[in-house]
């Protein structure tokens, strides 16, 4: 890369999830973070770049992790030193983060992807069991350890489930469970662990947007493994059929009450035991459902809770507090937002292109720190803090109130490369890397850390998810080389200053087991959509790639298999 410095931080980023997996968060001596293990979210995370770096190890890595899911949706909270294990809560306090249903889908997706490994799918796999039941709104007094910490059928045998049916369970149970505003209930919290003071009337706007995204791409994946594997059905547990309800009738998805009930019907049915009867689904019929639930939370997101300001600025209103008022808006003592709404309304199609420049306007306007360019998780939420969650107890600018917080930021980088605004995703990257890069103000090893403060200084280096985030956009964003269900697939999204003297810029990666030399070629210093691919070269020899349009190109699978060295360069010419 022609960005100074770039390629040896990289270095470091990549080796920051390594170092959580081995030694979880809190491994340094000046961490106040508590006993430091990773939770269910870390476990996931990690994986992002874990598939990146050590496909191979993944998969049993992923199936292990299925097992800590309950048949109600929600997840174990505590994980044990092997792998695999997850462990009852023994201090009593029930708590249900909403996102962690979405991000198990997130990282088998892109294992799916980089190794075109659908028959995970079908991988069958065991569900945790403990105490607490209907998302953690119910103990059931009669579990005791001697039970286990796996669910078992009413005849007493452990109950198996495919990946695709957990994957399913996680998101069907979460659609059902809205607030007043049918948006989906933020529980004890969501991916802000500080939200956590709005069980009763919260909802987190943002990651129903992420999961209406999932709920849409599950059935893309469906079509592919009914394509590929030449099936029409698929084998699920029997209770899931009444989430399913378009299978069976007309639909009430504007009635929060109707939603409700569905949901008590389904916890009523695996509240205890299952029966461990399988009924036989249409592929077809799934896709359906699937779509139709998460094109409503599209439509619904999109009609009820985009905000304009009166200074004339629009941007998605993030949350709903625990007195049941919308958080995000326009308000006497000034607008109140939240970077979080914006990131999943834009990563996954919801908002519209307009709404996407029009949100990141207003990060500019409200949530961009003028001393250190860095882009603020929040504005100052005024009332919301008792009603809302223990963050607003922090001075406005520390942790998870107001400070730049690296994860987030990523995450909307990510999101505006995936929408193909570069400019801007190019912008939010530069202010992430000045602040990484400037130690006197930073003061910390090479990497990335949690946030910075309002003052510049890095907090909690080496804890964050957000250096897989950050490995995984470098690579199959900002470099283009990625994966789609086996294929590889090249797709730069580089600015002219990413360009060294020489117009060029490459990434060593793996895939398909191979080690592969991406090089693009930009000797006339073109800026992203005046450059076109011209020309590729896989060991110098010219080949004719699928062009899926004029800046990215597919090379399947089997060409890549096929290679008889190791190593291999492929080299795009732009023009």
């Amino acid at each position: 890369s022609g960005l100074d410095g770039f390629s040896n931080w990289m270095k470091w980023i990549e080796i920051q999830p390594v170092l959580r997996k081995i030694y979880g968060c809190s491994f340094l001596p000046y961490h106040d973070y508590g006993k430091g293990g990773r939770g269910w979210r870390d476990l996931w995370q990690d994986c992002l770049s874990l598939i990146l770096l050590e496909p191979e190890e993944v998969k049993g890595l992923l199936i292990n992790n299925f097992g800590g899911v309950r048949i109600d949706g929600s997840n174990a909270t505590i994980i044990g030193s092997k792998p695999g294990e997850f462990l009852a809560d023994r201090n009593n306090i029930p708590r249900v983060w909403m996102d962690h249903g979405s991000w198990p889908y997130l990282t088998t997706k892109l294992y799916i992807d980089q190794s075109g490994d659908l028959d995970i799918l079908l991988q069958k796999q065991s569900y945790f069991r403990d105490a607490q039941t209907r998302r953690a709104t119910k103990k059931d007094e009669a579990w005791t350890s001697h039970y286990g910490n796996k669910l078992k059928t009413q005849e007493g045998s452990i109950y198996e489930g495919t990946i695709i049916e957990h994957i399913l369970l996680q998101h069907l149970s979460c659609f059902y469970n809205v607030g007043e505003h049918n948006i989906i209930r933020l529980e004890g919290a969501d991916w802000n662990d500080t939200l956590d003071m709005a069980r009763q009337r919260g909802e987190s706007t943002a990651f129903t947007a992420f999961y209406g995204s999932n709920l849409m791409s599950i059935a893309g994946l469906l079509r592919a493994l009914k394509t590929a594997n030449k099936i029409d059905s698929l084998e699920l547990c029997t209770e899931i059929k009444v989430l399913l309800d378009t299978l069976s009738g007309k639909v009430h998805y504007e009635e929060v009450s109707y939603k409700k009930e569905i949901l008590n019907r389904y916890f009523d049915a695996v509240s205890n035991d299952v029966t461990g009867e399988k009924i036989e689904i249409s592929i077809d019929e799934l896709i359906s459902d699937l779509e139709q639930k998460g094109q409503w939370i599209f439509n619904h997101i999109k009609k009820n809770e985009f905000i304009e300001t009166s200074d004339g600025h629009g941007f998605f209103n993030g949350y709903y507090n625990n007195d049941g008022e919308r958080v995000d808006g326009d308000f006497t003592e000034g607008v109140r937002m939240n970077l979080t709404g914006q990131v999943f309304t834009t990563m996954f199609g919801l908002a519209t292109d307009e709404q996407v420049l029009a949100s990141y306007d207003s990060c500019q306007r409200y949530l961009k720190d003028a001393a250190t360019g860095g882009y603020k998780l929040n504005t100052p939420l005024g009332p919301n803090t008792l009603n809302f969650g223990r963050g607003f107890a922090f001075a406005y600018g520390d942790k998870e109130n107001g400070a730049i917080f690296s994860h987030m930021v990523i995450m909307y980088m990510n999101a505006l490369y995936q929408r193909g605004f570069v400019t801007q995703a190019y912008e939010v990257f530069t202010s992430m890397y000045q602040l990484c890069m400037d130690t006197e103000h930073s003061k910390i090893y090479p990497g990335i850390p949690e946030y910075f403060s309002l003052s510049g200084k890095g907090m909690y280096h080496y804890l964050t998810g957000s250096a897989s985030w950050l490995f995984l956009t470098v690579l199959i964003e900002m470099f283009g080389v990625k994966g789609d269900l086996g294929d590889l697939v090249l797709q730069p999204k580089l600015m002219p200053a990413q360009f060294d003297q020489d117009g060029k810029a490459s990434v060593t990666t793996t895939f398909a087991g191979k080690q592969i030399i991406v090089e693009y070629v930009n000797e006339k210093g073109l800026d992203y959509r005046a450059y076109k691919i011209v020309d590729v070269k896989m060991n110098e020899l010219t080949i004719e790639p699928l062009y899926i349009d004029a800046q990215t190109i597919c090379i399947p699978r089997e060409n890549i298999l096929s290679l008889p060295t190791e190593s291999t360069k492929i080299t795009i010419i732009l023009n």
